[in-house]
């Protein structure tokens, strides 16, 4: 190899390159900073959309499963009060499938509200803006 046509080519690598002030670097930071808050806050409005989303289905759900479920017990409470009528008066046999409805209620009441006491997490966003702030207070304790 001919070392006078490398010997040219090496040194453009070493020329002087144009450096950038400090101005221009604490602009490019803020704008650094700027473009990661506002891709945390979309995070997290995508995170609790999604939730939120997710916490609508469950409820519509919830409501059909009672609306079937509140005209399937009428029609077992209806058969069950004739049947109770044939051995005790009727008014007794409407006061057990009463009591026995009550009862119904309140387990389904209690099922419901323990299913929709998960809370919606934005707990990817915080993890993200955790890891964040210790990326940023790495750099800046190097400078």
């Amino acid at each position: 190899m001919n070392t006078s046509t490398s010997a040219p080519q090496d040194r453009r690598f070493f020329t002087r390159q144009p450096t950038v002030g400090a101005s221009t670097a604490a602009k490019a930071v803020v704008d650094d900073l700027r473009g990661l808050v506002q891709a945390e806050v979309a995070l997290a409005r995508a995170e609790l959309q999604s939730s939120l989303r997710d916490k609508a289905a469950r409820i519509g759900l919830f409501a059909a499963a009672a609306a079937a479920g509140w005209l399937a017990l009428q029609g077992l409470l209806i058969t069950l009060g004739f049947v109770i009528a044939l051995f005790l008066p009727g008014w007794v046999a409407a006061l057990i499938v009463t009591a026995l409805l009550g009862v119904v209620a309140g387990i389904a009441a209690l099922i419901g509200r323990r299913r929709l006491a998960t809370r919606v997490s934005v707990d990817t966003t915080k993890q993200n803006v955790q890891e964040d702030l210790a990326l940023a207070k790495a750099h800046l304790g190097r400078g």
